[in-house]
């Protein structure tokens, strides 16, 4: 299975096309698993907080933008469903900068997964990788290009005892394998230490995480679905179970 579960449409401030061009290039580049997963505040075209008259306003404003969002990318996912499989994702950040965060009272548990960024990082207000995941109540839930192994170490936690409770919550560990101008041409460092370490490896399958591929596209110029197969044919051939 050639999966790609990060990609970025208009919908995203970063991004520049459309989904159904996102979809189509997805088709013609054989890839067998798309999913749609633009940001959240740019889905709500989120602003801070003044510009709402209440945080009632606020949920209710979000709640149908999210829904709108939904609605279009299953309308794609059954307009294209003979030729692949599309899943309407979300991407929501850990970094609070005043119009990022998904509010208290916003539902986002009917789309078919979320992926979580910047838990990794200084500026991240959540603490608790698995309390935000509940939170996001998802029908799946995975990290976003982050290096699990060190994170874990950095909570005093140790890699092992951390994958096994993602499994047992069922998260995911997104292998990032983006090369492109928005990115400035950076290849994540884990991602090539997941793959040259047997031993990260063998604890990914002794845990039973599941891992997923994505590009993190926002411009099709730009996508590189070679990066994406070669990901997934590797692990395969590693045994590593992919999300379903």
């Amino acid at each position: 299975m050639i999966q790609d579960l990060h990609s970025h449409t208009y919908y995203s401030y970063c991004g520049k096309d459309s989904p159904e061009d996102v979809i189509k290039n997805a088709i013609d580049s054989g890839i067998d698993v798309v999913g749609i997963s633009d940001h959240y505040y740019g889905i709500v075209l989120n602003r801070p907080n003044f510009v709402y008259e209440s945080h009632e306003n606020m949920v209710w404003l979000h709640t149908r933008a999210l829904r709108s969002y939904y609605e279009h990318i299953k309308c794609l996912a059954e307009k294209y469903k003979d030729y692949i499989d599309v899943r309407c994702g979300i991407e929501i950040t850990c970094m609070d900068l005043g119009y990022t965060m998904i509010p208290d009272g916003v539902d986002i548990s009917y789309f078919d997964y979320c992926l979580i960024e910047y838990i990794d990082t200084k500026e991240s207000v959540i603490d608790d990788l698995f309390a935000f995941a509940k939170r996001c109540a998802c029908k799946c839930t995975g990290v976003a290009h982050t290096d699990l192994i060190k994170y874990a170490v950095s909570k005093g936690i140790s890699p092992k005892d951390f994958f096994i409770k993602m499994a047992e919550e069922d998260i995911f560990w997104e292998l990032n394998v983006n090369y492109d101008s928005i990115h400035k041409y950076r290849e994540h460092e884990y991602v090539k230490e997941f793959f040259r370490d047997e031993n990260i490896v063998n604890l990914i399958k002794e845990t039973g995480v599941n891992v997923s591929v994505g590009f993190d596209g926002h411009n099709l110029e730009d996508y590189d679905a070679q990066r994406v197969k070669k990901a997934c044919t590797r692990l395969k051939e590693l045994s590593v179970e992919m999300v379903k």
